[in-house]
């Protein structure tokens, strides 16, 4: 297979086209021209895109490094002859891939190539898987060294032996070890040792059903003596209570009768004379009210008395002061009439009349004033302040007999809220030997002991029924020593096994190690210049540069010039033989070589030309010169 066209919508490139020559063709451009670019993009035509990578710190993901600076979608065309056809291949983007979209078909007349898809073109044309194809035919700026690929060593085992696919040697050993590490990984992990703790566990499953059933046993002892010993207390509990209940009859019986004595001895209820139902403070204010009522009664009867003694004499000296004016104006009367001295006998007539007047006015107002003081009705003299003393006296003493009456009846209530009856049984009972207050405590405790042997026989029975029945659980051990002892068995056997691997393995090595190393060290040869004689090439594909009898020297050891020799010599010989089909894709691979390590390499790389195409990516112009002096076609970006 090789490449005719590509035509490229990729990172930088828009619309870029690249027609390389059949075989060896330098493509020259300064850096970031696209080299990588172009490089990146026939990985992409032939593998596609991984969607799963993610950017990271130091690391962008192809579907981002290589988004088209246009802004454009991202697509490619690829023209390659293939099986002596000319097809092309067409990738573009979906809605979930910038290049999960493909064709293929012959370029003459459109149509489909059978058996190429999008996630099978690659293996087709290069004969290797991605993986592969990365590890030998594709070389990225400063990837020479190859690492151990499980996909490469089964390709690189299967062509130096048979020429067919096989399985990679290190493919069936991890088989064959995950195989066996299922069984016993080490002392912990694998079937053997879940199968020995199953057993373990189930001997120790059956000891503790042994145990549990022992247990049930003593529990099962001690649940019927705690019984019985409860219904013996609680038979003495029983006749302390009715001894109790004796004795509250008794005190209720007291209570009872002492109750109705002082309902008896509480007075009638009656009305008093005086004072009817009045308390005593009432009745004591009230004698004191009527007390103060008659004397002062008495009282105003004495001052009536006195005033009106007084106003007796004002009557008595206004009478004689009315008669003695009487009389002197009679006189007078009677001389003027005598001596005709009419007008001395007018005024003495009028004055006698005057003074008769209003001595008979006084007379009348001073009589009016004595009705008026007549004397008041005095109260009788009843004592109220005795009577009332000697009814708050018998208000007091009826009080304290209801009193009493009260706090009897409220120890009879009392009594009888607590189950006293007035009847009672004839029983003759005897005390128990222990207390009530000790009798009520081991009862306590034997019910609490009682409650833990319960408790604990649950458990034991739950524990038990968990455990299953003893039949099942011999059963079930039969069953694990028998898959152990098979598992033991395939332990054993898987061993054999990998030891045979092991030993096939060599002898594999020693048919395909000689041919890749002898191909490799040729080549290494030929790029120093005979300098190096050959290389050591380990299954991980490490290398060792010798030099005639000196001993071998790793490549860590190298100058770095020499160092990439190694790495390509590997590459090439790797490519030659795990994928002979594919271009091989250089990208400033001889970027570390001098001038006369580039020569020697690019001599090295026409000669396999001849057998392969190449793509030599460079930013230097010796490469350039080197191809231009030789008729080697040279593209410039």
């Amino acid at each position: 297979m090789r490449i005719k066209k590509l035509t490229a919508a990729f990172g930088a490139l828009d619309g870029a086209v690249l027609e390389p020559g059949p075989g060896l063709t330098v493509i020259t451009a300064p850096n970031e021209a696209g080299k990588s670019t172009w490089a990146g993009f026939w990985k992409a035509m032939l593998y596609g895109i991984d969607t799963r990578e993610r950017d990271k710190t130091g690391f962008l993901a192809d579907k981002t490094r290589y988004q088209p600076w246009s802004g454009a979608p991202m697509a490619g065309e690829a023209q390659v002859e293939w099986q002596g056809q000319e097809i092309t291949l067409r990738r573009f983007p979906t809605r979930t891939n910038p290049l999960g979209g493909f064709e293929a078909v012959y370029t003459a007349s459109g149509d489909p190539v059978p058996g190429l898809t999008a996630a099978s073109v690659g293996e087709q044309l290069t004969g290797v898987g991605r993986e592969a194809y990365l590890r030998s035919a594709f070389v990225g700026q400063g990837g020479a060294a190859i690492g151990s690929s499980r996909e490469l060593e089964a390709r690189i085992a299967a062509l130096a032996t048979s020429g067919e696919e096989e399985v990679a040697y290190s493919a069936v050993e991890r088989t064959l070890k995950d195989w066996r590490n299922r069984r016993r990984a080490n002392r912990a992990n694998g079937l053997i040792p879940q199968l020995e703790e199953k057993r373990a566990q189930l001997d120790v499953t059956l000891q503790e059903m042994e145990q549990a059933r022992r247990r049930r046993a003593e529990g099962v002892q001690a649940l019927n003596r705690l019984e019985e010993e409860q219904r013996a207390l609680r038979a003495d509990l029983d006749i302390w209570t009715r001894i109790e209940k004796h004795e509250l009859n008794r005190r209720y019986g007291e209570a009872y009768a002492e109750w109705e004595r002082a309902r008896e001895a509480v007075p009638e209820d009656r009305p008093h004379p005086l004072f009817g139902t009045m308390s005593g403070e009432e009745a004591w204010a009230l004698a004191q009210e009527k007390q103060k009522e008659r004397e002062a009664t008495l009282e105003e009867n004495r001052r009536r008395k006195a005033r009106r003694a007084e106003l007796e004499k004002s009557r008595s000296f206004q009478w004689r002061m009315g008669q003695l004016c009487g009389g002197l104006a009679a006189a007078l009367l009677l001389t003027g009439l005598l001596g005709q001295n009419w007008l001395l006998a007018v005024l003495a007539g009028a004055a006698a009349l005057i003074v008769l007047g209003i001595s008979w006015s006084r007379q009348k107002s001073t009589l009016r004033q004595i009705n008026e003081l007549a004397l008041l009705s005095v109260p009788e003299d009843e004592d109220w302040l005795a009577q009332a003393a000697e009814y708050r006296e018998s208000l007091a003493q009826a009080a304290q007999a209801q009193a009493a009456a009260d706090a009897a009846r409220r120890r009879a209530d009392d009594l009888a809220a607590q189950g006293g009856r007035l009847f009672d049984t004839l029983e003759l009972l005897y005390p128990p030997a222990r207390s009530k207050q000790a009798t009520a405590a081991r009862l306590s405790a034997a019910e609490r002991e009682l409650a833990q042997v319960r408790e604990a026989l649950a458990r034991t029975e739950g524990s038990l029924a968990h455990m299953g029945s003893p039949e099942a659980l011999e059963d079930r051990q039969g069953e694990l020593d028998v898959q152990l002892t098979r598992r033991l068995a395939e332990y054993d056997a898987l061993t054999t096994a990998l030891d045979a691997l092991s030993a096939a393995n060599d002898t594999l090595r020693q048919r395909f190690s000689p041919a890749l190393n002898r191909k490799a060290g040729e080549l290494f040869t030929a790029l120093t210049g005979g300098r190096w004689k050959g290389l050591t090439l380990a299954r991980d594909f490490s290398a060792q540069a010798q030099a005639g009898g000196a001993l071998p020297r790793p490549a860590l050891a190298l100058s770095t010039g020499t160092a990439e020799q190694l790495y390509l010599a590997v590459r090439l010989a790797i490519c030659s033989m795990a994928a002979p089909q594919a271009p091989l894709v250089l990208d400033d691979t001889l970027a570390f070589f001098d001038d006369a390590r580039c020569a020697q390499a690019l001599d090295c790389l026409q000669a396999l030309a001849g057998e392969r195409q190449i793509l030599l990516f460079t930013c230097h112009s010796r490469e350039a010169a080197w191809a231009e002096a030789r008729g080697v076609p040279v593209l410039r970006l």
